[in-house]
């Protein structure tokens, strides 16, 4: 995704925006180990955020959600639809299109039985520039 930047005026305030971080930790943690494996992590959030130009606004402060069931990331890549006349010729030498009854919906499981569990982080940071996101030329719908 290409990413445009608008430079604020610097008569203009900057807009805070919650920014948020999840980490995994082993389930039923003790609060000593819960305790000190958020402050690291907060302190590694702040500093990569601040790599990337958003400074951390204190009064805010830093709050933690959680737990939630630990759940891997995995990417969905849909197989191209084919047409009759494309499948034509695999047919003919005795290629057969079934349905693999798979399904991009994963069921997630109850906190009770994982092993791993995440925490969500929320703090307040603040940017000179507003970014926006726009779609790139094969994203955008055409009418």
């Amino acid at each position: 995704m290409k990413s445009v930047q608008t430079i604020i005026k610097p008569s203009l305030d900057y807009k805070p925006y919650r920014l948020r971080c999840r980490f995994k930790i082993e389930s039923y943690p003790l609060r000593q180990r819960l305790a000190r494996e958020k402050v690291n992590v907060a302190e590694q959030f702040v500093d990569d955020m601040h790599k990337q130009g958003w400074e951390f606004i204190d009064s805010f402060g830093m709050s933690m959600k959680g737990p939630f069931p630990m759940v891997q990331a995995i990417t969905i890549r849909s197989q191209p639809v084919l047409s009759a006349r494309t499948m034509l010729h695999s047919v003919n030498q005795g290629l057969r299109f079934l349905d693999r009854g798979r399904d991009a919906v994963r069921n997630v499981p109850s906190l009770d039985t994982e092993e791993w569990w995440e925490y969500e982080l929320l703090g307040v940071f603040q940017r000179p520039a507003v970014l926006m996101e726009c779609p790139d030329s094969h994203e955008e719908e055409i009418n």
